[in-house]
């Protein structure tokens, strides 16, 4: 972003324009967590990757999730086979693109059974499910058989857990090809808050899919994104500790919006 004449790093907020793409990002940012802590050598990581596992395995429960994830790879697949008229275009890249999305949607499509199932089976998994909910639930007390298996030898608990988050590979491929296709397919723009506010329409034909709000990283304020189904607003808060309630700016500010629409 160049900010004030000079190139600077910046902070990345997004705020999703409808309830798949919601989940979307949900989903990427447990597999993320899943990432840390599926690796880590202490007892605390291995709980706290089973635990997140829990947390993907209920995500992708409470909806049709597969169908959602198939009519999106479907909705890719026409709109970038629609650039193949156009020669400004690299062929090359879009037709692997274009086998990518086609591979993902067979995966997917063979598999009659729904994302994480192999984890719902899981004997080991489901008391821990059942206490999760509880606060302290998963304690030592509660689940002396998961006490017991946290002392167990680093590289055994990592070998298992990598194992279970496998039944997620395939959904976490599609989520991580979707939403870098939604973010890639527009270029950002600088735009101005008045006294720390912004509000424009959103297009009835062609409502967006997610917005992403762009502010150098060592600004003293941060976006609050509002969506509605006919216009989005920014308010930018300051926050000047961690005992106060965040108040809006009162200055007119300069930042970086990115209005993904594919």
């Amino acid at each position: 972003m160049k900010y004030n004449g000079k190139y600077v790093r910046v902070t990345i907020y997004e705020q999703p324009l409808n309830e798949r793409i919601r989940s979307f990002l949900r989903l990427e940012y447990l597999f993320r967590r899943c990432d840390k802590f599926m690796v880590g050598k202490t007892a605390w990581d291995s709980r706290t990757a089973i635990e997140t596992l829990i947390e993907i395995n209920n995500l992708v429960g409470r909806s049709d999730l597969k169908t959602e994830i198939l009519k999106e790879l479907e909705r890719h697949t026409k709109s970038l086979t629609s650039l193949f008229e156009n020669p400004k275009v690299d062929h090359k890249r879009l037709d692997h693109v274009l086998l990518a999305l086609d591979a993902l949607s067979g995966k997917i499509f063979s598999d009659n059974q729904p994302f994480g199932y192999e984890l719902k089976q899981n004997e080991f998994i489901s008391p821990i499910r059942q206490r999760a909910s509880v606060p302290g639930g998963t304690c030592e007390m509660d689940l002396p058989g998961f006490h017991y298996w946290l002392q167990k030898p680093d590289e055994e608990r990592m070998e298992l857990i990598t194992g279970w988050f496998s039944c997620f590979e395939t959904l976490r491929q599609a989520i991580e090809l979707i939403l870098r296709l939604i973010r890639d397919s527009t270029v950002p723009k600088l735009e101005f808050a008045e006294k720390g506010f912004f509000q424009r329409s959103l297009e009835a034909k062609n409502p967006g899919q997610l917005l992403r709000i762009g502010l150098p990283v060592d600004t003293l304020y941060y976006p609050e994104i509002s969506a509605g189904k006919h216009r989005f607003s920014v308010r930018f808060l300051r926050q000047t500790d961690e005992l106060s309630r965040p108040a809006q700016v009162d200055n007119d500010l300069e930042f970086e919006i990115s209005y993904c629409t594919i």
